[in-house]
């Protein structure tokens, strides 16, 4: 299709330049075949936190140079979703200081 936009970033310099809004800008495209749907064909959200939940951590490892990794994410009935951490020969104090701080919890991965 001609003047179809193929790579997020070309999205979002689009939206740089055609939405007014500064705070409407998006931060990150994925580019996705088809979202995950429930049996009934409703978004699944879950799915889409998940991966988020994996872009973000393991954004901030690499960005603070530590070799950890999100090996996965599970839902705990306790604590909601739960980032498992491939250690990977980090320090768990670490580990911590990177991503502590967000509001989800995480764990070392078994």
């Amino acid at each position: 299709m001609e003047g179809a936009y193929k790579k997020p970033e070309e999205l979002i310099a689009f939206c740089q330049k055609h939405v007014a809004e500064r705070a409407a800008h998006p931060k990150h495209i994925k580019i996705m075949d088809e979202l995950p749907k429930t049996a009934v064909g409703k978004i699944f959200k879950p799915d889409l936190r998940k991966d988020a939940i994996i872009r973000i951590y393991d954004e901030a490892f690499e960005k603070a140079g530590n070799p950890a990794r999100v090996a996965s994410v599970i839902d705990d009935k306790k604590r909601g979703l739960v980032a498992q951490i491939a250690m990977n020969g980090a320090d768990d104090v670490d580990v911590d200081g990177i991503v502590g701080g967000f509001t989800r919890p995480w764990e070392k991965a078994a």
